[in-house]
């Protein structure tokens, strides 16, 4: 083989060794990329988990179910706490919304599991009351309202 074959078959091997490593560092960008959308789900996962621990505390419970029914009927202090757990549960929630753009499981399913968890909390009679009263007052940024709007109205 002449000086200028091998010369072309060392580019040839060079150009397959750049490729072969840029496929490697496509596949290892994709496994990183579905090993952060997974670990920021167990994210999501944890935020509901923590509010929904809350309950745990049956007097916090008790004052969940108060709230559900009236909103109105609350003291000022149960009116905070009842809050409180309420707008956790929209930004817990709110981590659905923001996977749905990613599609972590799905778009249309973390939009229809945001729409199911937000009729649910926001369908009692005392908890529309606290929406009314929290949006008036400060609300959420405009997408998580519009959506909240979206699921309950």
């Amino acid at each position: 083989m002449t000086l200028a074959g091998l010369a072309s078959l060392a580019e040839i091997v060079a150009s397959l060794g750049v490729i072969a490593s840029l496929i490697f560092v496509a596949i290892q960008i994709r496994q990183n990329t579905q090993q952060t959308k997974l670990s920021n789900w167990g994210s999501v996962v944890d935020r509901y988990n923590t509010v929904y621990s809350h309950t745990n505390d049956l007097n916090l419970a008790n004052l969940v179910a108060k709230g559900r029914k009236s909103y109105k009927n609350l003291t000022d202090g149960e009116k905070i706490s009842f809050g409180h757990y309420l707008e956790q549960l929209c930004i817990a929630n709110e981590g659905s919304l923001q996977f749905s753009a990613v599609n972590v499981h799905g778009q249309e399913d973390n939009l229809a599991l945001f729409g199911k968890h937000i009729r649910f909390h926001l369908g009692f009679k005392g908890a529309r009351e606290w929406f009314e009263e929290f949006e008036a007052q400060r609300g959420f940024p405009p997408q998580i309202a519009a959506a909240i709007h979206q699921a309950i109205d």
